[in-house]
């Protein structure tokens, strides 16, 4: 089973320190691998997670310039990072408009479960990603940054009236 990663980008310490429940949560569930789109904040947080814990996850590329505007320090974090990912995919070879959202989607389209460090605001990359999941009908594991409150959204079953 397969978990995919999504969430802010401002993540605080005490939001960085619930990561590893969020991941124990995911492996109870039967969660043996994790996509990972290597965005700056919890994206790159929980990798370093998965690092230090040796779990099987990949890197999800959106395109291969992908921090083309981030800071020196940025871009050397995210290169140590990728160093360290057992599988990197990459879907792009420059970045287009939408790009970072058709990540999001492979991501979505190839997991079972969805851990989420969302503060429950209805716009944004994290948001837009939430609602993929949901659509998909994944179980989501979300963690509030500011309450940090830790909460399962399973997905609604639909009744047959047949």
């Amino acid at each position: 089973m397969k978990a995919f990663i999504t969430g802010h980008r401002v993540i605080s310490k005490s939001a960085i320190a619930q990561l590893d429940r969020l991941i124990d949560i995911a492996i109870e569930h039967g969660a043996n691998h994790f996509f990972n789109g290597m965005a700056i904040g919890t994206d790159q947080e929980f990798a370093e997670v998965l690092i230090q814990r040796k779990l099987d996850w990949t890197a999800v590329i959106p395109c291969v310039n992908q921090g083309r505007f981030w800071s020196l320090e940025q871009k050397a974090r995210y290169e140590k990072i990728l160093l360290h990912a057992p599988e990197k995919i990459t879907l792009a070879t420059d970045y287009y408009p939408g790009c970072m959202q058709a990540r999001n989607k492979y991501m979505a389209n190839n997991s079972n479960i969805c851990l989420a460090v969302y503060d429950g605001r209805l716009t944004g990359g994290t948001a837009g990603t939430v609602k993929m999941a949901i659509a998909k009908g994944l179980p989501i594991i979300q963690l509030h940054p500011v309450t940090l409150q830790i909460s399962t959204i399973e997905p609604a079953t639909q009744l047959s009236l047949l």
